[in-house]
């Protein structure tokens, strides 16, 4: 029986080793809502979240569900950040009477939803876009301020944008790293925050905002960078120019205090647009004619999503946007020149079956053998 154990641990072994390190397979399923639809998060229900003619919108079990957060009969906006409590950040973009474009951001939960005002105190255009928001109720983004800066058309004066957070009616400036512009794009769960700001030369760096600081992340050899996401381990993704010219720019990663590079290619472009709490992350990179592909980064592997589904069905998936706890990947992709938003959903590979049937059928075998020795 000494063989017979060594062939079924051994066979244990691949059966549970495969699906830690193989890329999964997905089938594609096409969004049908409309021409004038655009669905950019998708929450662990299988719920999408956007717009839906202009106005923020969900999407599910074949219906659209448009929430009208402002009294604006024609605005431009949708819903920007989802928490797994049920809140939702969105914002609306319309011209007023008087012809001035203006941004408001707003919160929404359990049905209500409130207006987030901006850090601004007068004038037009006071613009407050909501980009994250956590299972509080927090909400990040960016929001004008009343610091003037110099420029701008003479009667139309231009003012400081700054990150900001917005908790029990009270929104907070976050600053800067020391220029005049910032912006918030996401909050986990203990309240880390992330985004980008100008530094004091002028430069785009993505920054992790903690404790009451805002610390710079660094940059690839000293270029710009910019933080798109964190999950509630930490984990920060975005992008960052792999020089000081800024010509190529690469996703990342952030982890114990480093920068890690995807591996899309030190020659094309590429960004890190969303990871989950398992720590899988969507994003998208310029293949060699300057298209761009979507891809997955998991267990430290890159793997681009063309490849990891049907080739018979002729699907090009493009951008990626959202990616939740069950890793269902929302895209844009085309096939035969037809092109519209998708659902990724991830299924078993055939090698993972097959090993798990041979493995089953094992079992069953030595335990005929150990009933009848017995």
């Amino acid at each position: 029986m000494k063989l017979g154990r060594t062939l079924l641990s051994a066979l244990l072994a691949g059966m549970f080793a495969i699906p830690a390190f193989a890329a999964p397979s997905y089938s594609v399923t096409m969004v049908n809502t409309g021409n004038w639809d655009s669905w950019r998060l998708i929450d662990n229900a299988g719920t999408l979240y956007g717009s839906s003619m202009g106005f923020s919108a969900s999407y599910a079990n074949g219906n659209v569900n448009v929430m009208h957060v402002s009294a604006s009969p024609a605005p431009t906006g949708g819903v920007r950040a989802i928490s797994k409590a049920g809140h939702i950040a969105s914002y609306e973009y319309w011209t007023t009477a008087q012809d001035y474009p203006s941004a408001d951001g707003y919160l929404t939960f359990n049905g209500s939803t409130t207006r987030l005002g901006a850090l601004g105190s007068g004038g037009t255009s006071l613009d407050t876009f909501a980009n994250g928001v956590n299972n509080a109720g927090t909400v990040v983004g960016e929001s004008r301020t009343d610091i003037r800066i110099p420029g701008g058309p003479e009667g139309y004066p231009r003012f400081a944008t700054h990150a900001f957070t917005y908790s029990k009616g009270k929104m907070r400036d976050l600053g800067t790293l020391g220029g005049t512009a910032s912006s918030a794009a996401a909050i986990n769960g203990a309240g880390t925050i992330v985004g980008t700001a100008q530094n004091a030369n002028w430069q785009d760096r993505a920054f992790i905002y903690q404790n009451g600081r805002m610390t710079d992340l660094g940059g690839f050899s000293g270029g710009s960078s910019l933080a798109n996401d964190i999950n509630d381990a930490g984990l920060i993704i975005g992008q960052s120019a792999r020089d000081s010219s800024g010509y190529v720019k690469s996703a990342f990663v952030y982890a114990n205090g480093a920068l890690t590079d995807l591996g899309w290619g030190a020659q094309r472009d590429s960004n890190a647009v969303d990871i989950n709490e398992l720590g899988q992350i969507v994003g998208y990179g310029a293949d060699a004619n300057g298209q761009n592909r979507g891809f997955i980064y998991q267990h430290g592997q890159l793997v681009q999503l063309d490849t990891v589904v049907d080739p018979s069905a002729n699907w090009v998936i493009k951008s990626t946007y959202s990616i939740n706890d069950h890793g269902l990947i929302l895209a844009d992709a085309c096939k035969l020149g037809v092109c519209g938003t998708v659902v990724l959903s991830p299924v078993p590979e055939p090698e993972t079956y097959a090993m798990m049937l041979a493995g089953l059928g094992l079992l069953g075998f030595c335990a005929r053998r150990r009933a009848h020795a017995a």
